[in-house]
């Protein structure tokens, strides 16, 4: 699959960003597509990498869903949708850090005081193996790195 089009498919699907203002829905559009590259450029069957791509817009759906209902979700609905954020990216992405049940009761407790593009920062280094510096983002605040915008 031309990474080409793995970008258009990500920027045409709609429910990637639906509970996010403009702002951060360009934040995860951009994480998301930044990812692109990684992913599938040494995959050789489009298939393969089409369901590539789908495991990434999952995890994106996902951290859209976490980051849009934070602030009114119970701790145990958010504690539960951390796991699958985390089962998700892990199929996406093969490793997550070493987590235990108190790890995602403290970081649903921790979500409620933070924006929506905070609770996704937050959400992906909880997650990411190895150092937050490796999935940081083009046009992340304070970065004159190019970005998207929609």
């Amino acid at each position: 699959m031309d990474q080409q089009i793995a970008v258009d498919r990500i920027l045409e699907t709609e429910n990637l960003t639906a509970n996010l203002e403009d702002p951060d829905a360009n934040w995860l559009l951009n994480w998301g597509i930044s990812h692109v590259p990684r992913l599938i450029s040494h995959i050789e069957d489009d298939e393969a990498a089409g369901a590539k791509v789908n495991e990434l817009m999952a995890v994106m759906r996902k951290l859209n869903q976490i980051a849009g209902e934070s602030a009114e979700k119970p701790t145990e609905e958010l504690d539960k949708d951390i796991k699958e954020l985390a089962a998700l990216y892990r199929k996406a992405f093969g490793e997550i850090r070493m987590l235990g049940a108190d790890d995602f009761k403290r970081a649903a407790g921790e979500l409620r005081k933070k924006s929506p593009l905070e609770t996704m920062q937050f959400l992906i280094e909880f997650v990411a193996k190895g150092s937050p510096a490796a999935w940081s983002v083009p046009g992340d605040p304070g970065r004159e790195d190019s970005s998207i915008h929609i």
